[in-house]
């Protein structure tokens, strides 16, 4: 590991994690380069990329880098936020960047709210299409940011769009290595269970990547139907100790997902995972079924207009994208 000693204790320490991103890696860590000062540190946890990641990274002398094998991306971020020295800590994924100013916009932030854990920026998901970015989805109104169970369970987490201050992270216990991919999500259903105080920000904070491998866009890629099974295990989990208001949302989202799941199954005719989908379904909403059939009419008409193959399908043709 190479340690580049601050001047002083940082206010925000970067984490990226990395494993053989050096298609990408230049570009984020040039994000984030134009608006470092004295307080700020950035840290690259890399998962011993074989493909030219850390010569990319070697080019950044304000880097530190720790290179050793890991348990996977949320292994990297907990390992990253043990390391830090600053006072608040902020996920940059090696594949996404940071919109010009969103250091500024924290900074002033947390001189203007000492008693926030959390702070909140808006965020975008763009792919590229003819050399050009075009967003997919956007998250900007304030109300959607808010850390609310219904938000984390049923909207966009947007876990790099959220700077977290370092004692309120460890206290939380950082993000838990059962989920591979969703471990963002039940981190973030704690925060709102255990009453953290965020604060909104209409700046843009982060742009993530879609793209073909990415792991946080499944939509249509093969990460697809892993994701959707940790959602559904980490809404069981919360579901255990929900409070009455927030089982209610809870089980919402029960319904979405094991609908989904039933709905994948019935396209791809798996009659056992269609069986499971109808069990796990029915053991927290007796009427399940009636669910099931509303959203199979609903899906109808978009199915037919896309000559018999559904969303998902359509999507894994193009990559993912």
């Amino acid at each position: 590991m190479r340690k580049i000693l601050p001047v002083q204790r940082p206010l925000i320490s970067i984490i990226t994690p990395s494993f053989n991103a050096s298609g990408t890696i230049d570009e984020t860590l040039q994000s984030a380069v134009t608006q470092l000062d004295k307080d700020v540190e950035h840290l690259l946890i890399d998962a011993c990329s074989i493909d030219g990641t850390l010569e990319i990274a070697g080019k950044y002398p304000h880097l530190t880098i720790l290179s050793e094998h890991d348990r996977g991306i949320y292994d990297g971020m907990n390992k990253g936020a043990a390391l830090a020295s600053g006072e608040w800590l902020l996920f940059l994924q090696a594949d996404d960047w940071l919109p010009a100013g969103t250091l500024n916009a924290y900074r002033e932030a947390i001189a203007e709210s000492p008693m926030t854990s959390v702070i909140c920026g808006s965020a975008e998901a763009v792919k590229e299409s003819g050399g050009q970015w075009s967003p997919v989805w956007s998250v900007t109104d304030r109300d959607q940011k808010k850390l609310t169970t219904g938000n984390m369970a049923l909207g966009e987490p947007m876990i790099n769009a959220r700077l977290f201050k370092r004692s309120a992270f460890e206290k939380l216990g950082g993000f838990s290595l059962e989920y591979s991919l969703a471990s963002d999500r039940d981190f973030l259903l704690r925060a709102a269970e255990n009453g953290v105080i965020q604060r909104e920000l209409d700046a843009m904070t982060y742009k993530y990547r879609w793209h073909a491998g990415s792991s946080t866009m499944t939509e249509g890629n093969a990460l697809t139907g892993k994701l959707s099974r940790e959602n559904l295990a980490i809404s069981k989990v919360h579901l255990l100790r929900a409070s009455a208001a927030s089982r209610r949302t809870l089980l919402t989202w029960h319904d979405r997902l094991t609908i989904q799941a039933a709905m994948n199954a019935l396209e791809n005719f798996q009659s056992k995972d269609l069986v499971k989908a109808f069990r796990e379904g029915m053991s927290e909403n007796a009427g399940w079924v009636g669910c099931f059939a509303a959203e199979i009419l609903r899906s109808l008409p978009g199915f037919l207009s896309r000559g018999g193959k559904t969303r998902t399908q359509i999507l894994g043709e193009r990559g993912g994208i």
